[in-house]
């Protein structure tokens, strides 16, 4: 259940932290949805869905039998970070469209009130006024939103979803201890 275009291939960042796949993120979203259990076959490094006879993980390279044991549930742990990374490129998106839209509305409104002949008229200055919100306010917040927006919320997530991993990663090595 993937959002993404056939044949796109997706981001991996490359920074130490193996969460989160593809698999795993259809998986947890499922699940968070209510239409899959928290139950099955993932790898005991990055938690990414593997079959019965997979031998090693398809996303992380962790070998099943040498390394880290396969588990049976995804810790609640990587579920809550999933919901915090989307949390924060949500949150970062929705502002940066709202801050587009915003400096649409002000913008215009300058512009009309700037201009002498547009002061005058007020069925002008009415039409002008709505091209700008309609062309302005789409682009700024697509702009703004779909691009500023998502790039900073993606990093500023990815820091908080390594930051997690580790705490993650400690925590397992402890337990294991």
């Amino acid at each position: 259940m993937s959002f993404d275009e056939p044949g796109e291939e997706r981001f991996r960042p490359d920074d130490g932290c193996p969460l989160f796949s593809q698999a795993l993120e259809d998986h947890l979203v499922a699940v968070s949805r209510g239409e899959a259990p928290n139950r099955g076959r993932f790898c005991g490094n990055c938690y990414t869905p593997i079959g019965p006879g997979t031998m090693e993980c398809p996303h992380c390279g962790e070998s099943t039998t040498a390394g880290r044991r396969p588990v049976n549930a995804v810790p609640e742990a990587v579920m809550e970070t999933l919901r915090a990374q989307r949390k924060t490129e949500s949150r970062w998106v929705t502002w940066m469209a709202y801050l587009g839209l915003l400096i649409a509305i002000v913008g215009g409104l300058a512009f009309v009130l700037a201009v002498p002949f547009l002061k005058g008229s007020l069925i002008w200055a009415t039409v002008v006024y709505g091209l700008i919100l309609l062309v302005g306010g789409r682009s700024l917040a697509g702009i703004l939103g779909g691009y500023y927006g998502d790039r900073i919320g993606f990093e500023r997530a990815r820091a908080n979803t390594r930051a997690a991993w580790e705490r993650i990663v400690a925590e397992r090595a402890s337990t294991k201890a």
